[in-house]
């Protein structure tokens, strides 16, 4: 059993290009969790421990992209890439799952900043550092609960995607594209290897989410109560 077990495992990973798409995914996944944190991690400093007039609004306006169908942006999204002539490549669904994932994470971000003692920043400015080495040497530190929340909701989310995985490039599908694309050639397709193919696409969610676990309780626990 075991042998038919990795036999089932090695089918998919080969015959049926799941090991294509998995590298896809993970490229995609970790683009998104790592880029979408850091770029909220400097508007949650930016927007709670820096003056800058109405904070409130520049928050809303980047956080009211969570709330329609993003189903909405496919079209808009199609015709941008292809004007940029980036339709198609990996670095244009980077940027575009990047940009879909900065606002939940500059959520997380901006409500985990409320929590940092603004006694710590201060001191920091009275010692003569800047604001840049402030939010390098005292924020991100500070800040590791946040990127383990954000980074794991955004891996995930990324991870699981289709929809702009399947619209916005060919060449480059992520994994879900393929079990997709196993699950509607059933006729052809063993279910154990279907079985495998989910195996392996569930790998990556998994490791994350235990490898992290106890810095995403802490962060998320923290922003909750914000």
């Amino acid at each position: 059993m075991p042998g038919n077990f990795i036999r089932n495992i090695a089918h998919a990973w080969v015959k049926t290009n799941i090991g294509k798409n998995f590298i896809n995914s993970l490229i995609f996944a970790l683009s998104a969790g790592v880029g979408s944190a850091f770029i909220a991690s400097l508007g949650g400093y930016v927007l709670v421990h820096l003056t800058i007039k109405r904070p409130q609004s520049w928050f809303f306006g980047i956080f009211i992209g969570n709330l329609f169908p993003f189903q909405m942006f496919l079209i808009p999204l199609y015709l941008f890439l292809n004007k940029i002539a980036l339709y198609d490549t990996r670095i244009g669904l980077i940027i575009v799952y990047v940009g879909i994932c900065v606002p939940f994470a500059l959520f997380v971000y901006r409500n985990y900043a409320y929590t940092l003692p603004e006694e710590i920043f201060d001191a920091a400015k009275v010692d003569g550092a800047g604001k840049w080495k402030t939010f390098l040497h005292i924020f991100l530190p500070m800040s590791k609960p946040a990127f383990a929340v954000a980074f794991i909701f955004q891996f995930i989310w990324t991870w699981n995607d289709l929809i702009f995985g399947l619209i916005l490039t060919e060449r480059y599908r992520p994994v879900m594209t393929a079990l997709s694309k196993l699950q509607g050639a059933r006729g052809g397709v063993p279910v154990t290897i279907l079985i495998a193919g989910t195996i392996i696409a569930s790998i990556p969610t998994i490791i994350v989410m235990l490898s992290l676990q106890k810095a995403f309780v802490r962060g998320f626990t923290l922003t909750a109560e914000k």
